[in-house]
C-alpha cells in the first residue's frame, strides 16, 4: 500500500507532463492524446527495467545532469510548440499542433523528476517487499501505466475546463500561460540537477 500512495502522490502532482496533459485537453478529447500518455507509461516503465533489473544506481545518479539537460531542452521545445499552437473554436477543425508518443515517450524518459518515482521505489520499496523477477515486472508495469495515467487525468480535467470556454483568445491565453509555466519548469529542473550538480562545478 505504502508503494501504491508514495507513487501516487509523486505522479498526481503538477510536473511538466501533467501540464502538457491538462492543455491539450482543452482543444482536443483527452482520446486524441492516447499515443502521448502511452508513450508516457512506457518511458516511466523503461526507467523502472534499468533501476530495478541492472541495479546501476551510481550511474543513473551520475547521469541525472544530463538527463535534465536535455529534458529541459525538450521541454522548452514542447513550450514553444504550445505557444504557437493555433486555436480554432470550429468543432471540424482540429487544431495542428497534436501531443504524439514520441512527445510523451522522450518527455518522460528525459524527466529526471523519474529518480523521485523510481528510484525509492525500485531500490528500498521492492526489495523491503520481497519483490523481485516478473513479480518486479508486473509490478512496475502497473505503476507506469497509473503514470501514463496522471496526464490522462489532467487532460480529462482540461476538456471539461475547454467545454465550458467559449472564446478564442481564452484559449490562446491558456496556450501561453501553461507555454510560460513549461519555461519555469525548464529552468527549475536546470537550476536543481545541472547548475548544483558536481557536472556543472567541474566545468565552472
Amino acid at each position: 500500500m505504502e508503494i501504491v500512495l508514495y507513487a501516487f502522490t509523486v505522479m498526481y502532482t503538477p510536473g511538466p507532463v501533467n501540464l502538457l496533459g491538462l492543455n491539450a485537453g482543452l482543444t482536443r478529447p483527452p482520446r486524441e492524446s492516447l499515443g502521448f500518455f502511452l508513450g508516457v507509461a512506457l518511458a516511466m516503465f523503461v526507467w523502472f527495467v534499468v533501476i530495478g533489473f541492472a541495479g546501476q544506481l551510481f550511474v543513473v545518479q551520475r547521469m541525472l545532469p544530463y538527463i535534465a539537460f536535455a529534458g529541459s531542452a525538450y521541454i522548452l521545445y514542447l513550450a514553444f510548440k504550445v505557444f504557437r499552437a493555433p486555436v480554432s473554436l470550429d468543432a471540424q477543425a482540429a487544431p495542428a499542433a497534436r501531443l504524439v508518443f514520441r512527445d510523451g515517450f522522450l518527455m518522460q524518459l528525459l524527466n529526471p523528476k523519474n529518480s523521485l518515482v523510481v528510484i525509492p521505489i525500485a531500490t528500498v520499496m521492492f526489495p523491503g517487499r520481497g519483490i523481485a523477477g516478473g513479480e518486479l515486472l508486473a509490478c512496475s508495469a502497473a505503476i507506469a501505466l497509473g503514470g501514463g495515467g496522471a496526464p490522462a487525468l489532467y487532460a480529462m480535467a482540461g476538456h471539461l475546463i475547454g467545454q465550458r470556454i467559449a472564446r478564442a483568445e481564452v484559449f490562446r491565453l491558456c496556450h501561453r500561460l501553461m507555454a510560460l509555466l513549461l519555461v519555469v519548469v525548464a529552468i527549475l529542473m536546470l537550476r536543481d540537477y545541472v547548475w548544483y550538480s558536481d557536472v556543472w562545478a567541474v566545468l565552472r
